[in-house]
């Protein structure tokens, strides 16, 4: 309801109200960027003195990290710098996120 009253009578920006930018925060400086291709999935422990535990590793689909890229220098990045937990690894992964990782099947009360 909301949205189709704004589309409507659209609400005239505010320098005081829209903090974040179409663009998106940044925390770096302008000229370079962080680029995330993978990641762990935290994941539940079952034993009190782990509370969480990083599961198995999830890589970005490249039409994604693409995408961001092109976003990133569109917005004046020079330098893209690619991160990860494991870059190596990248790939080696599905790209969706697994219900349930080894790792908490090791943690898993029998």
């Amino acid at each position: 309801m909301v949205g189709a009253v704004h589309e409507a009578a659209p609400v005239a920006p505010s320098p005081y109200v829209d903090l974040v930018p179409d663009t998106g925060l940044k925390l770096t400086p302008r000229h370079y960027s962080y680029l995330k291709i993978s990641e762990a999935a935290i994941i539940a422990a079952a034993s009190a003195s782990s509370r969480r535990s990083r599961g198995d590793l999830v890589s970005r689909r490249p039409d994604a990290i693409l995408r961001e890229a092109e976003k990133l220098v569109a917005a004046g990045t020079r330098e893209l710098l690619v991160i990860s937990q494991d870059t190596s690894a990248y790939g080696s992964t599905s790209g969706t996120r697994p219900s349930r990782s080894r790792a908490a099947a090791r943690c898993a009360p029998t």
